[in-house]
């Protein structure tokens, strides 16, 4: 069974948080984004541009369990040479990876009450989103992806390598 996890895109309210919170998901530099792709091809899955995703879709975390296991950003929806908006789907994403990792959740349960007043209170156009686009199964692990998208880059970092160190093979 595939699972595929979509990611809205919602670019009006990307440039409206960057302009209301400067500082937050600033990805200094592309090394930032090279230095998470390394992790999550490290960890066995490999990254993928596509041209061709639906119209809603950003980016998306596909895995069988078997021979699929990739994360797609979709070119067709996403300016890659924008590079917040390339980090937002990387960190939204890797998210996915790193419960996949886990075979569960990527934040303990104890800290999800302040990740869901973070989401609320930081992006809750994205706290809506969840409530209101996914099933309420889903809904969690789309607040832990949400969530990571306001994060910095040493923060997503670390918390792949915690989630996914397991996973992660050494550098050839």
């Amino acid at each position: 069974m595939s699972r595929r996890f979509p990611v809205p895109v919602v670019m009006a309210g990307v440039l409206l948080l960057g302009l209301l919170l400067p500082g937050i998901s600033r990805a200094s530099s592309l090394e930032d984004i090279k230095r998470l792709e390394d992790l999550i091809n490290a960890s066995g899955t490999k990254t993928v541009v596509s041209d061709s995703c639906p119209r809603d879709h950003a980016g998306y975390y596909e895995s069988d369990g078997k021979a699929t296991d990739r994360l797609v950003i979709c070119r067709n929806n996403v300016n890659l040479s924008d590079v917040e908006a390339v980090w937002e789907v990387m960190a939204h994403e890797s998210t996915h990876i790193m419960q996949a990792c886990t075979g569960s959740t990527a934040i303990p349960d104890e800290l999800m009450p302040r990740t869901y007043r973070e989401l609320q209170t930081m992006a809750p156009h994205y706290a809506k989103l969840v409530g209101r686009s996914y099933a309420s199964s889903d809904q969690r692990l789309e607040a832990e992806a949400f969530w990571m998208e306001l994060q910095t880059p040493p923060v997503v970092i670390d918390l792949f390598q915690r989630n996914c160190s397991r996973f992660l093979q050494p550098r050839r």
